[in-house]
């Protein structure tokens, strides 16, 4: 009797090989996108914590030298000692460092005569100074020749 073998799969075993490889590739590749993404949000926590914190630490000191005004016997020493900037209308005037391109704006009118203590203004203000870049000059007229219009 002829036996008769079986049919040969089409697909071998180094089809799978390939097959395998490619999809552990693939894990790889996704396992160091999460890695990376996870540590740009740990750097992005830590920076918005230390933001947070500054913060707090500034809007403490401005309380603080809100209380030592609105408790002072001597108003003047009090704002002379706290860099705060009294002005004729009862209004104080002053500013705590918040990071490092930063302040906390605080201005309070104080209160006199029956009118209560108002905070006007307190508001993280940004310290930087920006400067427009004008380097460049691009309509001099020296680069292109200037055609002169045709005489009719």
């Amino acid at each position: 009797m002829d036996k008769k073998r079986a049919p040969r799969s089409i697909i071998s075993t180094g089809t799978t090989s390939i097959v395998l490889i490619f999809v552990m590739l693939s894990l790889l590749t996704f396992s160091v996108l999460s890695l990376v993404s996870a540590q740009a949000d740990l750097r992005l926590s830590q920076k918005s914590a230390g933001r947070t914190t500054d913060y707090y630490e500034a809007e403490n000191a401005a309380n603080s030298i809100l209380t030592g005004l609105l408790t002072a016997d001597d108003l003047q020493a009090c704002a002379a000692a706290s860099n705060v900037t009294l002005t004729e209308d009862g209004r104080a005037i002053y500013q705590v460092p918040l990071g490092e391109d930063q302040v906390l704006a605080v201005e309070v009118t104080l209160p006199a005569e029956g009118r209560p203590c108002r905070i006007d203004r307190w508001q993280a203000v940004s310290g930087y100074e920006w400067n427009a870049d004008e380097s460049l000059n691009l309509l001099s007229t020296g680069g292109l020749p200037v055609l002169d219009e045709p005489e009719e």
